[in-house]
């Protein structure tokens, strides 16, 4: 029976433990071993038990493989999960595994801010090697009313900002590392730029308020993000109604060279996950299409292949009177 399935799965404190940590983030085998402080082998099992249970699911991506809770749980499964979520605090380990958690998803910030921080005073030459010109423009071309007020989610050094500044009211640049928001800067001081200004934040954690901007550009950044849905959701969240969400980037791919050397967290995205993720956040109007670009094409070598990139937009639902709040002026 379902049921006798469901609660063996939840008799072992291990596996509670187990099942608390890919509650809270989605981790792979040897993340959740950190975590736990158990041996691989165990937490391999026990993972495994969780999944056949409905608790689990996994998801492979390139030579790894990651474990969250399924959203979709059956409805024992669901019952049972509701009832355990509110007591794991009383399990004696409770403390050290959220601690392990914690230290686990400051080396992934670390590493991401790490590469950014070394590369920002060469990033522009990175960044025509791994894309060209021409996908800057792939997400202007998106956008064709003017006197707007944009964000520019992941601007690293600006390339994207200056270039929205031509026509825009006021572009707001926000990035994770200092040190490509000081280069950003630089560079706005050295054109006379005036109607752009830089904010260090995270993209998961925005520091507009909701509904403040007419448009927001994420382009070739959320495959560096941890919580891609997440930041999806916060990008609705500051975007007007009748405005426009602009993601650029790459279809999912298994080139694992662009993790290693790159530091990407995600190999590309497929259509179904970028309609998923949006209709989550209550945007069911997406416009995906693929570009023709190709990601990484000037330094694909060693048998290592280009990955293709998409544009997709998301037309944020009017108000209750099918207008816009805010009035674009083309």
């Amino acid at each position: 029976m379902e049921v006798i399935r469901t609660l063996k799965a939840l008799a072992d404190p291990l596996r509670l433990r187990v099942l608390a940590a890919v509650a809270e983030e989605e981790l792979t085998v040897g993340e959740v071993q950190e975590v736990v402080a158990s041996v691989q082998s165990a937490v391999s099992r026990n993972l495994a038990i969780l999944r056949e249970a409905g608790f689990v699911r996994d998801r492979k991506e390139g030579t790894n493989v990651y474990f969250a809770v399924r959203q979709d749980m059956p409805a024992a499964a669901r019952e049972f999960f509701k009832s355990v979520q509110a007591r794991w605090p009383e399990l004696p380990e409770s403390k050290g595994d959220k601690e392990r958690l914690e230290a686990c998803r400051r080396r992934r910030a670390r590493r991401s801010r790490n590469y950014f921080e070394s590369v920002a005073g060469d990033w522009e030459r990175i960044r025509r090697s791994f894309f060209a010109d021409r996908v800057t423009s792939l997400a202007i071309e998106k956008l064709l009313p003017r006197n707007l007020v944009l964000a520019d989610v992941g601007c690293g050094t600006g390339s994207l900002t200056f270039e929205l500044a031509r026509f825009a009211r006021k572009v707001i640049g926000i990035d994770l590392s200092k040190e490509m928001l000081r280069r950003a800067r630089e560079i706005a001081k050295e054109k006379a730029i005036r109607n752009v200004e830089f904010r260090h934040a995270d993209a998961l954690k925005l520091p507009l308020g909701s509904r403040s901007v007419d448009a927001l550009f994420c382009v070739m950044v959320l495959h560096f993000l941890p919580d891609p849905e997440r930041a999806i959701a916060e990008f609705r969240r500051v975007t007007r109604p009748g405005g426009s969400v602009i993601l650029v980037d790459m279809v999912q791919h298994s080139q694992e060279w662009m993790r290693e050397q790159m530091a990407h967290r995600w190999l590309g995205f497929n259509r179904r996950s970028i309609a998923e993720w949006f209709r989550a956040a209550g945007v069911g109007s997406v416009d995906y299409e693929l570009t023709g670009s190709y990601a990484g094409e000037k330094i694909a070598r060693n048998g290592n292949r280009p990955v293709e990139i998409f544009v997709a937009r998301a037309c944020l639902p009017m108000n209750a009177t099918g207008k816009s709040t805010r009035k674009a002026k083309g």
